[in-house]
């Protein structure tokens, strides 16, 4: 008995590969050169580019300055990964699709020292179409909140005219601190801090903390 082949099977066959398919490979492609490689070591923060397994394929210089602290709390082989086992269950979550949260994942993480501190974020690219292709399909950014330097900061204020308090508060959240937290290292009255942050996510349209961190993040980068 013989069953044809629907027609739609091979109208899709002789049809031109789909934009969407040859947008991700060129992206793939993208991050595969040299060129893109060289334009990422320029940056300031420290940048991984992970393979399907998480194993890491490219790392920039500033990656090896993180490496020499006394307490990483990542490991770069045989795969990358997270020491502490809340960020390892949420990065396992992300890679794995069960994070439920759109959009990049974004965690602080924590050393022994106070001003041991990094901000991780990871953007998930398309899996490559392109069969035995050890594409890049992880960009991890890291980025020290601590090292901020001065100007980008008083650009920071002076962009969204925040008071010496209200950035004081926002660079407070960037080294990683809770509103309770700046509440007593700075004497602050829980009211008056509530109010302060009110005020901070009016002058920069922001709702959450999340929110306003990833904010700070864009601009205090160098």
């Amino acid at each position: 008995m013989y069953i044809s082949t629907p027609p739609f099977e091979f109208e899709r066959r002789d049809q031109p590969r789909r934009s969407a398919d040859r947008e991700e490979d060129h992206l793939h492609k993208t991050f595969s050169t040299p060129h893109c490689h060289a334009c990422l070591k320029r940056m300031a923060d420290g940048v991984l580019l992970l393979d399907n397994e998480t194993r890491v394929i490219f790392a920039t210089p500033q990656i090896n300055q993180i490496m020499k602290r006394q307490d990483v709390p990542f490991t770069l082989s045989p795969k990358f990964s997270l020491h502490p086992p809340q960020h390892a269950a949420k990065f396992a979550a992300f890679v794995n699709g069960k994070d439920c949260e759109n959009g990049p994942l974004r965690q602080l993480l924590e050393g022994q020292a106070v001003d041991d501190l990094l901000l991780l974020n990871c953007v998930q690219f398309p899996t490559s179409t392109e069969p035995k292709c050890r594409a890049a399909r992880y960009m991890i950014i890291m980025f020290e909140p601590n090292h901020c330097p001065s100007q980008q900061w008083l650009f920071f204020k002076k962009q969204f005219n925040l008071t010496p308090a209200e950035a004081r508060l926002c660079r407070s959240f960037a080294d990683g601190l809770t509103l309770n937290d700046y509440c007593e290292k700075w004497k602050v009255a829980p009211s008056t801090a509530r109010s302060q942050l009110h005020i901070v996510f009016g002058k920069t349209s922001t709702r959450r903390q999340s929110d306003l961190l990833r904010l700070i993040f864009l601009f205090s980068r160098n």
